[in-house]
């Protein structure tokens, strides 16, 4: 029985691939924390939680670059004489594919299964794996090779003519499809991509998002829209105003008219008096004469 050299392990990348998982879990654990928020109902801001699934899925891939790449490393041996040889890295060899896990220390079939089966499963949990096959059953379904079910022969693909019994497909006949799905779907995004290329040079930003705004000119504007509403009534009271005000000038004409006749009544002889007793007045040239000296009456003759 061979005794283990520990010397030949890889500690330091071990321990590197420690310290990422640790990262990784710690990670996982702060982005369950701040989903539920303290078990609050409230949502918490989606900037905090891009954050950590960013730097969660950073350091995943940097987890699973370390695993696959396979390191390079120098290694130092010495000679006959004692003259230390430094021999070039193994390209493309990776020292974990070599390794193997098993217990240190005896353990109990329970502590076997509760503690190390875990860290061996190479297989998905139940959910995953069930998950799976309905996405590869529902993907098949629209495919003319049926997929890996096809190929399995659990569905047969549908016979090309009438009569023609179909062939088994094979693993490359769905890879071929497979391809053909991906480059269409490439050159719809490019025609996708080139349109929106075309439409943006042809027409400016300024131009598809700015709305044109007709002038007043062209909206037959008019000035007195933007007047406050006369209130109901308004035509009436100034009717009434003006009305109120005529009247008003005719008294002021009538009181003239008797200031002026007075006036002329007292200071020229050129007024009679009528029966009436207004006063009228008269022309300049007014010709008085007495026509009954007995009764003292008087002729006004007017030239």
């Amino acid at each position: 029985m061979t005794s283990f050299e520990s010397s030949s392990l890889p500690v330091d990348q071990l321990e590197s691939l420690r310290f990422k998982a640790n990262q990784i879990i710690e990670s996982i654990y702060g982005l369950q924390r701040t989903i539920e928020a303290g078990n609050q109902n409230y949502m918490p801001a989606w900037p905090d939680i891009l954050s950590k699934y960013n730097m969660l899925l950073s350091q995943t891939h940097n987890f699973s670059t370390a695993l696959v790449a396979p390191v390079q490393g120098a290694t130092i041996s010495f000679g006959a004489n004692g003259v230390p040889q430094i021999s070039k890295p193994t390209a493309g060899v990776n020292p974990y594919e070599a390794l193997a896990l098993h217990p240190s220390v005896g353990m109990s079939d329970t502590q076997l299964d509760n503690e190390v089966i875990p860290l061996l499963r190479n297989q998905q949990t139940t959910d995953v794996l069930r998950m799976e096959n309905d996405t590869v059953r529902r993907l098949s379904e629209h495919m003319a090779t049926r997929g890996a079910l096809g190929v399995l022969g659990a569905v047969l693909p549908p016979p090309p003519a009438i009569g023609v019994l179909p062939r088994k497909p094979e693993y490359e006949d769905v890879l071929r499809e497979c391809d053909g799905i991906r480059a269409a779907h490439d050159q719809r995004v490019e025609r996708a991509v080139r349109a929106v290329a075309m439409l943006r040079d042809k027409f400016e930003l300024r131009q598809r998002v700015q709305v044109e705004v007709e002038e007043p000119e062209e909206l037959s504007w008019d000035p007195r829209l933007g007047m406050p509403a006369e209130a109901p009534g308004g035509d009436a009271g100034m009717e009434s105003a003006e009305e109120e005000g005529s009247s008003d000038d005719d008294e002021e004409d009538v009181a003239e008219g008797e200031l002026v006749g007075s006036s002329v009544a007292t200071d020229s002889p050129a007024a009679a008096t009528t029966t009436s007793g207004l006063f009228a007045f008269a022309p300049a040239s007014v010709t008085v004469t007495p026509s009954n000296p007995m009764t003292g009456s008087t002729d006004v003759s007017m030239f």
